[in-house]
């Protein structure tokens, strides 16, 4: 038997998802093999990942941009289908497979988890692995021998990314389990983990809004335990404290967040004295920060959450994508959708501030920028900090640079949505909003005609090829082109 459930496969870059997917799944008995925290210290990396796929029952794949690029995590799914493992990828971010990927992940079921809050779709994915693992050792006799005819044969060994292809649907790998398929979804849907279907076939966008008419949906009273790895706002340090000094503390015990720090206590007489003291011990400590205008609320009692605030949306993962041909110093008078007032400000109180950090900006012209003891949880707290007004933001800044292109030779209104966009004809969004999607390096710009068609400039060397190419592009195919997108920016003219 093996020693563990599931292997979670992940780019690098999604280790706060696959390591959130983990805690979940362990604190519903699921028992999970992560890299690196499960490779013995002096083995061989690629040896110890080989080994784990071989042993696991389930391989929940994070699935995104960067899984969808990634050699080492192709090669992963191909041991995976070639050993008959279930396969359940688990989607953070609206991208298109791989030819590559799309073959082994391309007639099979998926999991959503774009839409916030993760914490719902990573407790069904704890209930689907418990029907999959109950299923199995069901159906255990007739799957696990050598040579089933229920094992994919075939397997293609090259894994190197190719450009996106056309989607089918992408998700749970059940070849080896086609006998006991119809008892499976009935186990899955008692437990809260119906599958969720969709043909993207039709809708090749980055991003596309999904419905999920099968998704199990939470009571609203349904208790859902703690995760650290999952508590909005504060920091890698704090998140950490929860883990190794909260979840194992005594009852009766009670957690308070603030938007900027913790307070929590155990060891208490009874729930309510928790709370009170959890409650006073954040005050405190959100005093102490300089910063009595924040609120604390109560997040956990016990190890089950009971926060009635809402998390922040964030956007999809992920949050920065290097682009060194769109960097430029940061300058606070460039600071796109700001008011006047608030470039003064952010000129005072961003520039000059300790490394590391980060600015985010909304649509809604909402703004945050937060330190952290690394870039990346300078990026996530400023992207939580910025999104408490219900609106997801966007990372323009890190430490002192601009990371996303900022216009300088029109004016920005928004941010652009060519899958929403209202002079773009409906019939031509998606595949505007597919074409952008792919393009990470350089600058990219749209424009429209008074008949509706774009023209694209996609990796242009600068601001004003970028604009030059959209307009002779446009032109080929509709008349009176105008700009209305640079970079991720809707525009307009300066005057």
């Amino acid at each position: 038997m093996a020693e563990f459930d599931a292997f979670i496969s992940y780019a690098s870059a999604d280790k706060t998802a696959a390591d959130a997917a983990c805690a979940v799944l362990e604190a519903s008995g699921i028992r999970c093999w992560v890299a690196p925290r499960d490779i013995s210290p002096g083995r061989e990396y690629a040896a110890a990942i080989i080994d784990a796929i071989d042993r696991c029952r389930v391989m929940v794949l994070i699935f995104s941009s960067n899984a969808n690029r990634s050699p080492q995590v192709c090669r992963e799914v191909e041991r995976a289908a070639s050993k008959g493992v279930a396969i359940v990828p688990v989607r953070i971010e609206g991208v298109v497979p791989t030819k590559s990927m799309e073959y082994f992940l391309g007639d099979i079921h998926w999991l959503d988890a774009m839409t916030p809050p993760i914490e719902k779709h990573l407790q069904q994915l704890a209930a689907t692995i418990k029907a999959l693992l109950n299923a199995n050792a069901a159906a255990a006799g007739e799957t696990s021998a050598p040579g089933s005819s229920w094992q994919r044969t075939g397997v293609s060994p090259n894994c190197i990314a190719q450009p996106l292809g056309k989607p089918d649907h992408f998700g749970l790998r059940l070849n080896w389990l086609l006998p006991t398929i119809g008892g499976l979804v009935c186990v899955a849907l008692l437990l809260g983990g119906a599958w969720l279907y969709q043909d993207r076939a039709s809708k090749p966008m980055p991003a596309p809004s999904v419905a999920q008419p099968s998704e199990a949906k939470p009571e609203p009273n349904e208790a859902q335990p703690l995760v650290p790895e999952l508590v909005p706002f504060i920091s890698d340090r704090d998140r950490a404290t929860i883990r190794n000094v909260y979840l194992p503390a005594d009852d009766h015990k009670a957690l308070a967040i603030s938007p900027s720090q913790i307070g929590f206590i155990s060891g208490q007489r009874d729930d309510d004295t928790a709370k009170a003291a959890a409650l006073d011990n954040c005050r405190r400590n959100t005093n102490a920060g300089g910063r009595k205008d924040l609120r604390c609320d109560l997040y956990a009692l016990g190890n089950t959450i009971v926060y009635t605030g809402v998390s922040p949306p964030l956007p999809p993962e992920p949050w920065l994508v290097s682009n060194t041909l769109v960097e430029q110093p940061f300058d606070a008078m460039k600071v796109p959708l700001a008011s006047d007032s608030l470039k003064t400000r952010l000129a005072k109180e961003y520039v000059g501030k300790p490394k590391p950090k980060a600015l985010a900006i909304s649509p809604a012209g909402g703004w945050s920028y937060v330190g952290g003891q690394s870039s990346e949880e300078a990026v996530r707290r400023a992207l939580e900090w910025c999104g408490r007004n219900g609106v997801p933001c966007m990372v323009i800044a890190v430490d002192d640079r601009f990371v996303v292109p900022i216009p300088t030779t029109m004016k920005t209104t928004g941010f652009f949505q060519a899958n929403t966009n209202d002079l773009i004809l409906p019939e031509l969004r998606s595949d505007m909003a597919r074409r952008l999607g792919n393009v990470t390096t350089g600058w990219n710009a749209v424009a429209v005609g008074t008949g509706g068609s774009p023209g694209v400039a996609l990796g242009a060397l600068s601001e004003q090829s970028a604009l030059d190419g959209a307009l002779a592009n446009c032109s080929t195919r509709d008349r009176n082109c105008r700009v209305i997108a640079i970079g991720p920016f809707s525009v307009e003219p300066q005057n």
